[in-house]
């Protein structure tokens, strides 16, 4: 079991490929994501897009729709607090800007820049950067499910598993889907604290985010 601040690259067979589709993990030297809560110790660009993106975007959010073969599906319950609500519904986009970044093959997105600072922007980027080190984008289904979350005066942290056993790498280039088979590599277990953007009531950004790879108890 490892614990991670960042998603990393990691070698699939002959090609590298990000731990965020599924592909096992090495280091990245970031330590950045021990902060704790503030006030809270208690508990490609022309392809097709998916119909499900960007549903309830605040008023001049960036698009975060991604290409028609790559679909994250969030099963969560819905909230009951108005800031939960807009808490999920901003993570659910940061998550979905990540992603977008990658397909897309470029860091000059605005999603990731709207939906996160600190931390987590960082995280984001750093992600979009190993698949364009790797030269590799997505392609699949990744699920987010078994959501817990810890409401604070100022920030609401959500804690999900996600299953990528279905999400793969594919090189650029060629346009090859390095498929894997399912193994306890393909769950992961994330911690995203987000806060009120700044002046803003309607939007939550990701301020901080722990991934812990191989998470077993995702499993079943």
């Amino acid at each position: 079991m490892r614990t991670r601040t960042a998603l990393t690259a990691a070698a699939l067979a002959t090609a590298a490929a990000l731990t965020l589709t599924a592909c096992g993990d090495s280091d990245s030297g970031d330590d950045g994501g021990t902060e704790q809560i503030e006030g809270a110790k208690d508990s490609s660009s022309d392809a097709p897009k998916s119909p499900d993106a960007e549903e309830e975007a605040p008023e001049g959010a960036p698009d975060v729709s991604l290409p028609k073969d790559v679909e994250l599906v969030f099963d969560w319950d819905d909230a009951s607090k108005p800031d939960e609500t807009a808490a999920q519904r901003d993570a659910q986009n940061y998550l979905r800007s990540i992603f977008r970044g990658v397909t897309e093959q470029s860091n000059a997105d605005p999603a990731a820049q709207f939906y996160a600072r600190d931390q987590a922007l960082t995280y984001a980027q750093d992600q979009v950067e190993q698949s364009l080190e790797a030269g590799v984008t997505l392609t699949g289904t990744q699920r987010f499910y078994r959501l817990e979350r810890e409401t604070h005066a100022t920030a609401v942290a959500l804690s999900f598993c996600a299953n990528q056993s279905e999400m793969f790498s594919k090189e650029v280039g060629s346009g090859k889907v390095l498929r894997t088979e399912e193994s306890d590599s393909s769950f992961l277990y994330y911690r995203v604290v987000m806060g009120a953007y700044p002046g803003r009531d309607d939007v939550w950004q990701a301020t901080n985010i722990e991934v812990e790879t191989e998470a077993t108890q995702c499993r079943g």
